[in-house]
């Protein structure tokens, strides 16, 4: 049995409960052969196309974009980063797909295996993840997060009015569990790791390497490695 000393252990949800780039994988492949193809490999259109997508995020959450223009215009500017013109219809399209492959969501390995210990000890645990409400609430149940985690205790922004990383939305998150040592585990190092650390969490960095002058309080490659980290508390 694994002695864990946090009161409250919190989870992002993309990225990090399950492997959101292999989702984008697939539909880069379809998009690839099937309607606009662009010179550059997968490696290098991913990370240009989730900057996109927190840029047009923030003007959804914060000054009323509507949520299909964000959707779309995220597809577009990144298309038009690597020199392709796209329309909207390409970019319903990108989209379309992506609900389509979103149905084969599961959780990362190792994620059942944590959550069952955590339960069986009774410590609370949480998920707080940006996003569009109606479409985080859709991925946590196509996980079936509920199994372990209350939908009362899935914090998402577009209900809440802040993102992360503003400290408003930790601190109401903190709030509303009404404990004090908490520990949240993330994949994006400002957002989660510069987010939870603001408020005086601990955090762990979901992340194949450590990043350089990290303020994590401890950097895993993967969920077997938390628990073991856990273990040792």
């Amino acid at each position: 049995m694994i002695v864990v000393s946090y009161q409250a252990i919190g989870f992002d949800l993309d990225d990090t409960l399950y492997d959101r780039c292999e989702i984008y994988r697939k539909i880069f492949t379809v998009m690839q052969a099937a309607v606009t193809h662009l010179e550059v490999d997968f490696e290098t259109f991913y990370p240009i196309y989730l900057d996109y997508s927190d840029a047009e995020y923030e003007l959804f959450i914060r000054h009323g974009k509507e949520k299909e223009a964000y959707r779309n215009d995220r597809v577009i500017a990144t298309y038009k980063y690597f020199g392709k013109s796209i329309n909207q219809d390409a970019a319903i399209t990108f989209n379309a797909l992506y609900l389509y492959f979103r149905d084969e969501l599961e959780l990362r390995p190792g994620v059942k295996m944590l959550l069952n210990y955590l339960k069986q000890q009774e410590i609370k645990m949480f998920v707080l993840t940006n996003g569009p409400s109606v479409e985080q609430r859709n991925k946590l149940h196509q996980l079936k997060l509920e199994e372990w985690i209350p939908a009362s205790c899935w914090y998402i922004s577009d209900e809440l009015g802040y993102s992360k990383p503003d400290v408003d939305i930790f601190k109401l998150v903190e709030r509303d569990l009404d404990v004090e040592n908490i520990l949240y585990i993330g994949d994006d190092y400002h957002n989660d790791i510069i987010g939870a650390q603001s408020v005086g969490w601990k955090s762990f960095h979901l992340a194949k390497q450590v990043t350089k002058y990290s303020l994590a309080t401890q950097t895993v490659g993967n969920f077997d490695e938390i628990l073991s980290v856990l273990n040792r508390v």
